[in-house]
């Protein structure tokens, strides 16, 4: 990938930024702007490899059982965690162990709800 498409990214390195510890709201139905949309506070535990582990305040019904913590895999080039800062990133959740296929395509974006 061209290192231009990296930049939000390299810039949220050198600002020092991680997520880990830091909470998020993620869009588990719909997309962030939708009025249809499901958003779940959360709170990023730890940086897991490519992804976010993240506690969520309320569980999500995935496969017949309730998950409260899931991992988070940014889906789109130029767009990882250390893009977070400064905008809403795709992600692909899985259950927390990145068992099976992914729960779906959600968003998550730092901050809390209202």
């Amino acid at each position: 990938m061209p290192p231009r498409l990296r930049l939000l990214e390299r810039l949220g390195g050198a600002l020092g930024f991680s997520p880990e510890g830091r909470h998020v709201r993620v869009w588990t139905e719909g997309r962030p702007g939708e009025e249809d949309s499901r958003v779940r506070d959360g709170t990023v535990i730890e940086v897991a490899g490519d992804g976010a582990l993240v506690e969520l305040d309320e569980p999500v019904a995935a496969d017949g059982t309730e998950l409260r913590r899931v991992l988070l895999i940014p889906r789109e080039p130029g767009w990882g965690l250390r893009a977070l800062w400064f905008s809403f990133i795709a992600v692909d959740a899985f259950p927390a162990h990145r068992e099976g296929d992914p729960l779906g395509r959600w968003w998550m974006r730092l901050g809390r709800s209202g």
